[in-house]
């Protein structure tokens, strides 16, 4: 998987989260028995999605899906038996597994947005599987990796040829996931834990302290603003719910236990939203259900130390087999996109789910007001966004939330300290219901509340 980034615009505006009301499912449903990856391109914020088949060939078939409309509809890019995963791989081409059974499953390359795939890059004989491809760019031609059953097989002439780069790796290792640092490190994910390479795979350690299989990694850069000594982390999610981590300093060989989720569930994505404007992160994890336990999503905001789970809206113990996510950004607000994929393993069994968190407070102007003020909302009645103006006269921890008419907490709009001036927060409300709402602020000893209308 690959992650999608945003950029700066600071000035008068200043950017707070607006926490998500829950999931919802895209209006349409990609064809396959379930997900195995997906990825929303950086360059046009199109939608891809891999799916295994269901009863092939009656069923459901698996393949390559795209939209191009937030999911509302799908195109059939390539019906397959199965296609296993796929990168936007960041020099302008998709990359994919895909099995076109009776045919040997193999890597392929499509430089035309998904609309064509051209012959295999390569191909791997029956009774083995490509569940990865990651890409160096930090070298002069460009290396591509595949991780298979057998460790990890390398090209370092742009898919021209191959070999095997399992120098170091077990023979019995699957390689479940595999990606390379903004410096060329490479990692590989495998069912004998981490094994890191600094020589572009010629020569592979294994990293301390894990023995499980773990199943997705990703690296988490520092923010700007990290206290000195921040450095690049490794995060790993295992097959029993563990999360790792591994820092740079290290080389990513010295792994400790960041987070126990459930050993019940396994890691089927890990995505980490990197906000600029407020230089903050958001981290992400589906877990894919073992032992009749719930999957899921869950979340963090404070660099992983804590996780909730936020299951509002996707069905009762829910298969989440994949995670990706976008940042849209305009010079006045930011959405989060966050989706999900199911694998049900029954025919239309490749459901999405998408949330979003739509990010926008606008500070009005720097000057000191002579009180602490909250102002009604407009529009009110309102469908679905709103502005909450509020100011206040001296530096305070401000926090601006909003409830049901039942007092149950239905968003944290802001939270943070802020210095003096007036503010306007957009509130969007688009998965509540009808019905009015009670916006608070609290600044300092200062308390009021407004009620607010939503009629849809």
């Amino acid at each position: 998987m690959k992650f999608v980034f945003i950029q700066v615009c600071l000035l008068l505006f200043v950017s707070i989260v607006v926490l998500p009301q829950g999931w919802q499912q895209t209006a349409g449903t990609p064809e396959g028995g379930g997900v195995t990856d997906m990825v929303v391109r950086e360059s046009n914020q199109h939608l891809f999605v891999a799916t295994a088949s269901f009863n092939f060939p009656n069923g459901d078939m698996g393949g390559v899906r795209r939209s191009t409309d937030d999911g509302a509809t799908w195109e059939n890019l390539w019906d397959v038996y199965i296609a296993r995963t796929i990168i936007d791989g960041g020099d302008g081409n998709l990359y994919a597994s895909i099995w076109p059974y009776p045919q040997d499953e193999g890597m392929y390359r499509s430089t035309d947005n998904g609309d064509t795939w051209g012959s295999p890059l390569i191909t791997v004989p029956s009774g083995d599987n490509i569940f990865s491809i990651a890409l160096n760019p930090t070298t002069t031609v460009q290396t591509i990796f595949a991780g298979t059953r057998n460790g990890p097989l390398r090209s370092t002439d742009n898919g021209n040829t191959w070999s095997p780069a399992n120098n170091g790796i077990p023979t019995n290792s699957w390689v479940r996931d595999i990606e390379v640092d903004s410096n060329g490190i490479v990692a590989a994910a495998t069912t004998n834990g981490v094994f890191i390479s600094s020589d572009n795979g010629n020569m592979w350690q294994q990293a301390t302290g894990i023995t499980d299989t773990i199943v997705k990694i990703i690296f988490d850069y520092p923010l700007t603003t990290d206290n000195p000594g921040g450095e690049t982390r490794l995060l790993g999610g295992s097959d029993n719910g563990q999360l790792v981590e591994a820092l740079a300093s290290n080389t990513y060989l010295t792994y400790t236990l960041g987070a126990l989720l459930d050993p019940n569930k396994e890691f089927a994505g890990v995505w980490i939203t990197l906000l600029k404007n407020e230089n903050e992160k958001k981290y992400g994890v589906a877990t894919f259900p073992r032992n009749n336990e719930e999957g899921g999503y869950y979340e963090s905001t404070d660099n992983g130390q804590t996780w909730n789970q936020e299951n509002t809206g996707l069905p009762s113990n829910p298969k989440t087999s994949a995670l990706t996510g976008s940042v849209v950004e305009t010079r006045k607000s930011t959405q989060i996109n966050e989706y999900v994929g199911l694998f049900e393993n029954t025919n239309g069994g490749a459901r999405i789910f998408k949330r979003e968190t739509v990010v926008s407070v606008e500070r009005i102007n720097d000057l000191s007001p002579v009180s602490y003020q909250l102002k009604q909302n407009y529009p009110n009645p309102f469908n679905p966004t709103t502005n909450i103006e509020y100011s206040i006269p001296e530096v305070s921890f401000v926090q601006l939330k909003v409830y049901d008419v039942l007092g149950n907490e239905v968003a944290t709009v802001v939270s943070e300290e802020q210095s003096a001036g007036t503010y306007r927060a957009n509130f969007f409300a688009d998965n509540l219901a009808s019905g009015l709402y009670v916006a608070q602020l609290r600044a300092g000893n200062f308390l009021k509340t407004i009620k607010m209308n939503l009629i849809k």
